[in-house]
């Protein structure tokens, strides 16, 4: 990061999202005045009401990576690898290419380092809502908010994704979609569910049925998917049950394997890219050389993802011993859980670990942002999150964080707006 970038965020104590700006926003979503009201009220608790600034180079850098991740992940002696390892229903491929990919990233000492990738990644709509809530705190910021795209730009991006999944399932450019539903096991106690409800506004706007159920309300007649008397066509898969294991995903399962609904993201999309054993191929050159991959390519993965293996008889005595260097993931996890530091590990969790189907990662220690809270001054933490459809990104967002792994309920922290300095 350039000493302007890390002189900013350790001493720009702006203000830059404007809470009464966003309340407006999301009234101009939500026509329900109580409903507005409450969902602003709770969207705001998970809003840092500070900034990050970050190099132009470096998000070209996270850009570039994204478009190299793409190129190994569509290979198909890459997916046919992968797929070998994943559960049976992973190799059903529908024609959609999956929503809301989160590439997440640190900016370690060489540039951005990618630390994960999801396919349920969540807060790309309350992002959104926080940029038309931000105001020109500074020279730096009112620069940046000059280019970028505002609210209403974004929110037509996030359709036209919405739209082009539809159509590609069809294979007819002009099918018109007209229902969604938005799928998580109990929505209303989901942590984002807000969010949820975000999206089924925005979709409503623009004349597109929307429902939010969990799996077990939808049902199959006549090789069509309902909820109740309503026809879906399209799922926003917002599900952590990533292969549809569980019984109460056996509708799902049946959509998905016979094609009775688009699905978006679904298992082939997460076998493909989130599932983190992948991060072991695409940081190692000889797992690159054996599948082909360019070596530009190559250069630029081994440049920004940290060494990944996976933990195995093999190599459990020295990860044991060098454990401090690791951060230990679950191949299948999602939101930080069960993920365990090396340098808290004990011996008890390091028996479990070893026996489960996990990686190691070097560990990148993320960046900082000094804010001030109520008068005091904290130094938290950073990571970066991209969101991407088909290799291009969405929106760029930071979330701002204290303790082992990436949270939103650090006071003082959450969901933040990026912006970029040349």
């Amino acid at each position: 990061m350039s000493d302007k970038a890390t002189k900013l965020n350790a001493q720009c104590n702006c203000i830059s999202v404007d809470k009464q700006k966003l309340d407006i926003e999301v009234h101009r979503l939500i026509s329900d005045l109580d409903l507005a009201d409450s969902t602003a009220t709770t969207i705001g608790s998970m809003l840092s009401s500070s900034g990050v600034f970050i190099d132009q180079a470096a998000l070209d850098q996270m850009k570039a990576l994204v478009k190299a991740v793409y190129k190994v992940c569509e290979m198909p002696l890459f997916q046919k690898l992968v797929l070998e390892q994943a559960p049976l229903i992973a190799r059903h491929q529908q024609s959609t290419s999956g929503v809301f990919y989160g590439f997440d990233f640190h900016l370690g000492v060489n540039g951005p380092q990618l630390i994960e990738i999801n396919t349920n990644a969540g807060g790309a709509m309350i992002s959104a809502l926080e940029i038309g809530a931000s105001k020109n705190c500074c020279e730096p910021v009112e620069r940046r908010l000059g280019v970028r795209n505002m609210p209403n730009e974004i929110y037509e991006t996030f359709l036209d994704m919405f739209t082009q999944e539809w159509r590609s399932f069809n294979r007819d450019p002009s099918a018109q979609l007209k229902t969604i539903a938005i799928v998580d096991e109990n929505p209303t106690e989901q942590f984002l569910y807000p969010e949820f409800q975000l999206f089924q506004a925005l979709f409503q706007k623009y004349g597109i049925t929307t429902i939010i159920t969990s799996p077990d309300g939808l049902t199959i007649k006549d090789k069509k998917v309902y909820f109740g008397k309503i026809h879906i066509d399209l799922i926003y898969n917002r599900t952590t049950d990533f292969y549809f294991q569980d019984s109460s995903y056996e509708v799902l399962r049946d959509a998905y394997l016979q094609d009775y609904a688009a699905i978006t993201p679904n298992p082939f999309n997460h076998a493909v890219f989130a599932n983190k054993d992948n991060l072991c191929i695409l940081s190692n050159r000889e797992h690159l050389d054996s599948l082909g991959v360019d070596l530009s390519i190559q250069e630029i993965l081994l440049s920004h993802i940290p060494e990944t293996v996976k933990v195995s008889p093999k190599n459990e005595e020295s990860l044991w011993t060098n454990r401090k260097e690791y951060f230990f993931k679950p191949s299948q996890g999602y939101g930080s859980r069960a993920v365990y530091r090396g340098d808290k590990l004990t011996k008890g969790v390091w028996g479990q670990i070893k026996d489960k189907s996990y990686v190691a990662q070097k560990v990148i220690p993320p960046s900082k942002r000094t804010i001030k809270i109520d008068g005091n001054e904290a130094n938290l933490k950073v990571d970066i999150r991209d969101y991407v459809f088909e290799g291009n990104s969405l929106i760029s967002v930071t979330r701002i964080y204290q303790g082992q792994t990436t949270n939103l309920r650090t006071l003082g922290g959450g969901f933040s707006p990026l912006y970029s300095i040349d």
